[in-house]
Order: C-alpha cells, then structure tokens, then sequence
C-alpha cells in the first residue's frame, strides 16, 4: 500500500511494483501536490494523466489489473484506519506529506499547513498499522535534510558519543532548516517510538535530492510522473535544466558551494523497491541513508552546463541571492552502506539521465515558456513571517477537511 501514490516517486514507485509481480498494489492520494503546485501558480512540465487515465494505460501496457486505487485523506484518521483494516498490507509506503521546504516557508499558513499535515498523516498511519497489522514493515520516506550540515560523518543509524568517560549510542542529531524539515524529524522521532513501545517494523529512508524524468516502467506518456522546475517545487538538478533551456543561464544561490546528496529517480526506485524486497525485522527500527553522488551546487551547474552545450545551448552562471538561511561552504560526509550491501548498483550515470531530462524539458518547452518567471526565487526564509501571503492562499479544500466518524 502506497500513501501519495499520485506524486513524483510515488507513482513510478507503484507502477514499478506493480509492473514486477502480481501482487496487489493498493494506491491512497488526495491530489494535494497537484493543487499545491497550482496554488504558487505552477505546473508540472511534463502533462500527467488522470490517475484513471494512468490506471488504464497501465492495464493496457501489462494485461494486468492489480493496481487499486482509493482517494483519499491521510490527515482523516477514520478513514485511514478503514483503508488499513480492510485490505491489511504487508508493508506500508508512506509518502503523502507536503514535499517542499520553500513551500513550508512562505508564511505562517504554510506551516501550519505543512506540520498539521505531514505530522498527522504518519500518526495515523502509525497507529492503524498498530491495531489492524502489526506485522507489516513500514517503509516511511525521511529526507537526509533531516541531518542539516553537522559537520562531521553523518552516521547511518545511531551515533556513540561519549562524556565524562561515560558511553552511550544516540540518535544522530537532526538540525533540519526549514519547518518541512522539522516535519520529517517529528516522524522521525514518532516512528522510533512507535517501534520502541509496540514493536513495530521500520524503515526510514534518509533520502537525498532526487532528478529525473522518468524509470523503465514509464513505457509512453500516458504513465509518465509529473515534473516540478519552479522555485518552490523544483529540485536542483531539475530546476538547472529547465532554467538552461528557458533562461539560457544557471541561478547560483549564494557561493554554491552547498553540498548534498543526490540520486536519480531511478535509482531512488530501485533503492526503495530493494528495502520493501528486504525489509527491516519485526520489532526493527532502521534507518537507511539513501544517497548515490555527493556534489555542492556549483558542481552540478557545471554538469548541466556541460550538458546543455550538447544541445546546443550556452548557458552562463547567475549569482543571486541565496533565499535560504545556511551554510554556504561546509564539509559533507554521509555514510551509505546498507544499501550497496542489498546489492544497489546505479542504474545510469548523471550525464545519461541529463541527456533524457534536456529532452524532455525541450519535448514540452511551449509549457514551459508560459511558467517562465517562476524559475526564479519566490520564498525568502527571513521574510516567512507573514499570516498569509494573498498570492499563494492554499485550496480552502486542503485547509478545511472533513472528518468522517
């Protein structure tokens, strides 16, 4: 079962397993990211289907009908409980949560929006998995922003440290910068004490930024997944290219030299496909560090830049403003070894999936015009102090949910 099956990973996610086997694959969305996105005025790049659309697609591609889908709300615990009573997964995926930290930063509304949601949706979860299957394994997708930049090793699992001669194994700090990273930290810390006090079996993927525009399974373009390049919804790689294309110029925040992790959308299935493959022990709280390549952002320019010029496009670097509040240079070390041991190997290089991202952004650039002045900073982290931001009011249908008893 796949809460947020209608989003970016979530779909290949499902499409993937689904595609592999004949197991039942159960779908749970309520189209939030479609209306959120649509709310900051954007859109994906690439058109996606209806999930009906999709559904069909799907069963014309493989012959098979084993993909179920149900909408709804994580928020609604009642709804949530019957959802998991009646079909009783046997691992749970759970990534129905606001994605975006700029989106978390853009006024007070949006926080709140952003922790009542995300905090909520993994309670629910949490506990109907408690009382109708607790057996199953919990697949819940964290984000290594939980770390923050510590600067040193960033330890998969529990950290030692010591004091006054004394030894103890910890959790390794989290220092998240935005509200949407304090979400992923609360879960974080609601998981962990879920599978102290019930036993429950998890996995929590610390996952890094991930690009792409596709996997193996997205067979023609009725399954394809959506494509964010704004400034709100874009994730870095993806949002250099789409700004090469439209603007002719790369958005250098600060120094770039702000270092992270990243992986392809391939590889970020394949990851999450092998934990699901090999999930954690009963009574097990794992914590995974999902990353392949660690760049800092000029790097990465500098690749899509490369790139760029195959196509036949000279891009210049732009330094600007950097919108956020954090280390412009720092050290980055993260340790990844569980899941190379699984047998993960990279499915194609960044220059590979480039090349596929370049066409597909130039494949839909007429879309991609019409959403131009989006490509640039909107959300400044010291100026989030509004209630509201009339120009980004989020659907009253978000805000106002209905609770079923």
């Amino acid at each position: 079962m796949i809460f947020g099956a209608d989003g970016y990973i979530g779909w290949p996610l499902a499409l993937h397993l689904a595609s592999r086997g004949d197991d039942q694959v159960v779908l749970v969305d309520n189209f939030s990211t479609r209306k959120l996105v649509k709310s900051v005025k954007s859109d994906t790049l690439i058109p996606i289907k209806t999930m009906q659309e999709r559904l069909k697609a799907y069963e014309k591609e493989t012959g098979k009908k084993n993909m179920k889908f149900i909408e709804a709300d994580a928020q609604d615990p009642y709804v949530v409980d019957k959802i998991i009573e009646k079909h009783k997964p046997e691992a749970i995926v759970h990534l129905a949560q606001q994605r975006s930290a700029p989106f978390s930063m853009v006024d007070q509304e949006h926080v709140l929006y952003t922790e009542l949601n995300n905090i909520a949706t993994n309670v629910n979860i949490l506990f109907s998995m408690i009382r109708h299957v607790p057996n199953a394994h919990l697949l819940k997708m964290g984000s290594m922003g939980e770390y923050g930049t510590p600067g040193i090793e960033i330890t998969e699992g529990d950290i030692e440290i010591e004091r006054k001669g004394k030894k103890t194994q910890v959790m390794f700090p989290r220092m998240g910068q935005s509200y949407y990273h304090l979400t992923k930290i609360f879960d974080t810390y609601n998981v962990a004490l879920a599978n102290r006090i019930h036993g429950i079996a998890a996995t929590d993927v610390m996952q890094g930024v991930v690009y792409g525009t596709r996997v193996n399974d997205i067979t023609n373009e009725a399954l394809a997944t959506r494509f964010d390049f704004d400034s709100i919804w874009g994730t870095v790689i993806n949002k250099y290219v789409v700004q090469a294309v439209l603007l002719k110029k790369l958005l250098i925040y600060g120094q770039g030299k702000q270092t992270r992790g990243f992986l392809s959308l391939y590889d970020s299935i394949n990851c999450l496909t092998l934990l699901l493959d090999n999930p954690a022990d009963k009574g097990q709280f794992r914590v995974v560090n999902q990353i392949d390549e660690i760049y800092n952002t000029l790097q990465l320019a500098e690749k899509v830049q490369k790139i760029a010029g195959e196509f036949g496009i000279e891009a210049d670097m732009e330094y600007v403003e950097n919108p956020r509040v954090e280390r412009e240079e720092h050290e980055y070390e993260v340790e990844h070894r569980i899941l190379p041991s699984l047998g993960f190997r990279r499915e194609k290089s960044m220059e590979e999936i480039l090349r596929e991202i370049f066409r597909d952004v130039l494949s839909n650039k007429k879309r991609a015009v019409k959403m131009k002045k989006l490509v640039y900073p909107t959300v400044y982290w010291r100026t989030s102090t509004a209630l509201r931001v009339k120009e980004f009011s989020l659907p009253r249908s978000l805000m106002n949910i209905k609770r079923e008893k």
